[in-house]
């Protein structure tokens, strides 16, 4: 049914490493902590434009329930060691085929992360969550295969599960999942969309974002490919922590600093879903909304630190039994900037994806060719639903040269400022909060780049480094003594 909802203990820093925060090691097992409470809403509304919600979204439970929670009903508990879960998929597909797909989507998560007990620690329920899209992309995908009415459907899937105070999120598409914490929204996602991927090669400005005609465009959705590339990341919670779900209903309409606001300042969860699909609909409602609202507590989560706020970190899973590497994407990565993202200009009611259906088209940025040969889109997925119809990815998509690959292969750079408080810029982006010997880890494409501490108080420390291939580097940012 269209829109219907379906719904221990380690600390993650290494003091051994300055404080840097790093991900638990492989193996790593810690007994679901006692006090870790949580409650839960979501909603999706069809919006006003659309004549049917092919939006649907899960809120669950793991431990205490045999089927996803009801819609539109806020819950509260206690974590389990089967955890919780929480997804919102953005089907396509046109007439019915993009809520069939969004529908099997939440289906398949719910089933395979409630699993048949509990997960072996972190990597064991790290490993389940990835499974578990992956495995909902490929039933998509073969019952596309079998019913020509449904060719061409695909889901978005952004879907976080809470274990051992770790909150594991996997991403397909570009819905998105924020994270509220010391008054601040962080989008702890990345776009898997054209238009972010020309602004992260620098191609593209945050303005000329606003008024790109191809800002549509995504790279990657469930059922699509028989096989996905699942970005898996993490963060550890911490008390008071309030977690957002949704699909670009709302974020494409509606500035990061709005959605703050309504965090910051509404308090029921309820009321607080409403609000923000209240002003995806004064902004136009030309889409689907979808939210999930979530709220973590009690005495097992540590109090957040002063000024400290979550950022996009990638979770090194090992391989699995069939000698699978660590999920991660297909396409370079970069830490997503913390900075509340501009709004979309005048954004399509419709999404499209990078397709092979008949129809050429000319990019009327010069730049966006060259970038979609850089990053290999040749092997992107194909899909257009009726209604959005994609243009293809001509002959600017040729994959390139081994060796051009292994020159986008991230790198690891180390981040360390002798200041007391700041924050960390790379290449005028906002990477997070700076203190005192606490390191931030990244991972970068090779390439030239500008970090920049500044304090507070105007103070400004940079330094310019060449990333280079297979080669991690550390940046120490201390002021002058002149």
């Amino acid at each position: 049914m269209s829109g219907d909802a379906h719904q221990n203990g380690d600390d993650l820093s290494n003091p051994d490493e300055g404080g840097e925060t790093l991900a638990p090691g492989p193996g790593t097992e810690s007994p679901t902590p006692e006090g870790l409470c949580f409650t839960l809403y979501g909603k999706t509304d069809v919006g006003l434009v659309r004549e049917h919600n092919e939006d649907n979204f899960m809120v669950a439970d793991l431990g205490a329930a045999s089927s996803p929670l009801p819609a539109e009903e806020e819950f509260s508990g206690s974590v389990s060691d089967r955890g919780v879960g929480l997804a919102v998929c953005d089907g396509m597909g046109g007439a019915a085929a993009g809520e069939i797909a969004s529908q099997m989507a939440v289906d398949t998560l719910f089933e395979m992360l409630r699993g048949d007990g509990a997960p072996k620690g972190r990597d064991g329920f790290a490993r389940r969550l990835v499974d578990s899209i992956e495995e909902a992309g490929a039933r998509i995908f073969l019952s596309a295969k079998k019913d020509r009415t449904h060719r061409g459907m695909g889901t978005t899937a952004t879907v976080a599960g809470l274990i051992d105070k770790v909150l594991f999120i996997g991403q397909v598409g570009d819905s998105r999942c924020y994270i509220m914490r010391n008054g601040r929204l962080s989008l702890i996602t990345k776009d898997q969309s054209l238009v972010n991927q020309l602004i992260e090669a620098g191609q593209l400005t945050e303005d000329e974002a606003e008024s790109f005609e191809h800002s549509n465009i995504i790279l990657q959705a469930l059922g699509t490919t028989q096989q996905v590339a699942v970005d898996l990341t993490f963060v550890e919670l911490r008390r008071g922590d309030r977690v957002l779900l949704c699909s670009d209903g709302l974020s494409g309409l509606i500035h990061d600093g709005a959605i703050q606001e309504e965090m910051a300042c509404v308090g029921p969860l309820p009321q607080l879903v409403d609000r923000l699909i209240d002003l995806a609909k004064a902004a136009g409602g030309h889409d689907n909304v979808t939210c999930i609202v979530a709220d973590f507590d009690g005495d097992a989560l540590e109090p957040p630190e002063e000024g400290a706020v979550p950022f996009y970190q990638q979770y090194p899973l090992p391989r699995g039994r069939d000698g699978r590497a660590a999920a991660g994407p297909t396409l370079p990565h970069v830490v997503k900037s913390m900075v509340p993202r501009a709004m979309p200009g005048k954004r399509p009611a419709v999404r499209e994806m990078a397709s092979d259906v008949a129809g050429p088209v000319s990019f009327s940025w010069s730049t966006a060719a060259s970038v979609l040969a850089l990053f290999g889109l040749a092997a992107a997925i194909t899909i257009v639903s009726a209604g959005r119809r994609a243009s293809p990815m001509t002959a600017a998509t040729a994959p390139p040269p081994p060796a051009y690959v292994d020159a986008q292969i991230p790198v690891e750079v180390k981040v360390r400022a002798a200041l007391d408080s700041g924050e960390l810029y790379v290449n005028g982006r906002s990477y997070g909060p700076l203190l005192l010997d606490r390191a931030i880890l990244l991972r970068l494409p090779p390439g030239s780049y500008h970090f920049e501490a500044r304090e507070v108080d105007g103070t400004r420390v940079g330094k310019d480094l060449v990333v280079e291939p297979g080669t991690p580097r550390e940046v120490v940012l201390i002021p002058s003594t002149d």
